[in-house]
């Protein structure tokens, strides 16, 4: 998949971000990575927080709600790291080969914690990144 370009043909920010913000200069180098790595943080925490039906124009945007009693820890773990990776493949373009794993939840049994690892599409180079989600109280946020 091709990344999101901004008018001067560099990756970077999604539509809506650059269009409400038109007068902030195009970070360069370094930065540009570091804002297109937020970009793509913000647009993970509402897609996941997303559900599947809530959007007219792609009704199979976000995730299923995971709340089913009758499954296993290790099935809803596996279930819910393959639903975050297919999620994040197909409405994320400006990353590629993402890998899911679910993390040790520090002792609190309420919360999930993951690590996205994946490949940041920069146009003519790529870089490898990696993504910690928490799921606390039903919400997905990232915490690095």
């Amino acid at each position: 998949m091709t990344a999101f370009r901004d008018c001067g043909g560099r990756p970077g920010a999604r539509l809506f971000e650059r269009l409400s913000a038109p007068e902030r200069p195009v970070p360069e180098g370094e930065r540009a990575l570091e804002a297109t790595l937020a970009s793509i943080k913000r647009h993970l925490v509402e897609l996941l927080n997303s559900h599947p039906g809530h959007s007219e124009c792609a009704p199979g945007l976000g995730l299923l709600d995971f709340n089913d009693a009758t499954l296993g820890v290790l099935d809803l773990e596996l279930k819910v790291e393959r639903a975050i990776r297919e999620c994040i493949e197909r409405y994320e373009p400006r990353v590629r080969r993402v890998r899911v794993e679910t993390l040790p939840n520090d002792g609190d049994p309420l919360q999930l914690r993951f690590q996205v690892q994946a490949t940041l599409d920069l146009g003519r180079e790529a870089t490898e990144t990696t993504i910690d989600l928490l799921l606390n109280d039903k919400r997905y946020q990232c915490v690095n």
